[in-house]
């Protein structure tokens, strides 16, 4: 008799079956799951941070979509912006009010902030770059635009000043500035020359996904990850990207070689988006809202200030 004359039947077999996949999957899936948080690629490293023990402060309603950081005048302050206004806030890191805010420009799509004394730069989507010049009691500032070669395309989310080249360093999320010419699962880092004010053709340094896939799974893997921000450790000039896509950062040297690699707790960073580093090199991490309230997490250096691996040799 036919299977379609038994619908009881045919309706265990069916689910059997997906009974069987799911579980397979889920199997598979655990399986390729990461084993760890922590990292530690290079044995003579030895990371500044501990992750696990963060100060977490929860941000007011303006900036639930929080999108970049960067170190303000006054310790234990940040400069930030959101990705919907035109404004920059400056932020007390461990009690999250707001201090003083002013506008910069038109509302558009904001996803990164950078300084450099008095200079503040506010990266666009799109890759624009737009300056500005502190003066302290001024609200309002008309903004000089920095066009570069990126575009929507590319979907330029991280950028901060490099304390070692006195460049810019910008980081895409999306597609490389150059497609055809990139390598498939690396991640370019571009510097802007202030000086030339021109974007370098080519990264200065990259992230392969391949590479962190083999410290985490433990075998050639890629980890697909899509970055969100990026930061210069004062101290040891190492690169710091993190990725909102992956929750993970990555910690490189200046030649592109991984140091150390955090996975981050969705509990804490639901949408990781800012990374900066203030002048004592301590580290802070704002994550968006998604839901809830935005954070910026603290991470107070352990070292205690420069050591042996300050240039990182």
């Amino acid at each position: 008799m036919s299977l379609l004359n038994k619908p009881n039947l045919l309706s265990g077999i069916i689910l059997g079956v997906v009974v069987l996949v799911a579980g397979g999957y889920g199997l598979v899936t655990y399986t390729q799951a990461p084993e760890l948080e922590h990292y530690q690629v290079d044995k003579e490293y030895s990371f500044p941070f501990n992750f696990d023990r963060p100060l977490v402060t929860k941000l007011p309603e303006d900036l639930v979509e929080i999108s970049g950081l960067t170190p303000w005048m006054k310790e234990g302050e940040l400069l930030s912006v959101q990705d919907e206004d035109g404004k920059l806030f400056v932020v007390n890191s461990r009690t999250g009010e707001i201090t003083d805010e002013f506008k910069f420009g038109k509302d558009r799509d904001y996803e990164g902030v950078a300084r450099n004394g008095n200079n503040i730069y506010v990266l666009e989507r799109d890759g624009d770059i737009h300056e500005l010049k502190y003066e302290k009691g001024v609200k309002e500032y008309e903004a000089k635009k920095l066009e570069t070669a990126f575009s929507y395309r590319n979907d330029t989310e991280g950028i901060c000043y490099d304390t070692e080249t006195g460049d810019l360093l910008i980081v895409p999320k999306e597609q490389e500035l150059n497609p055809a010419e990139a390598e498939p699962y690396r991640h370019g880092i571009y510097s802007y020359d202030l000086k030339k004010e021109e974007l370098l053709p080519q990264p200065s340094y990259y992230i392969d996904e391949y590479a962190v896939g083999e410290i985490v799974y433990g075998k050639q893997k890629p980890f697909h990850l899509k970055p969100s921000g990026v930061a210069v450790d004062p101290l040891t000039k190492n690169v710091y990207v993190i990725a909102s896509v992956g929750n993970i950062m990555v910690v490189i040297n200046r030649e592109s070689e991984i140091k150390q690699i955090e996975l981050l707790k969705e509990k804490t960073f639901k949408q990781p988006e800012g990374i900066c580093f203030d002048k004592q090199g301590n580290l802070y991490i704002s994550s968006e809202g998604r839901g809830g309230k935005a954070v910026i997490a603290s991470f107070t250096r352990k070292d205690g200030g420069p050591t042996k691996n300050r240039t990182d040799e």
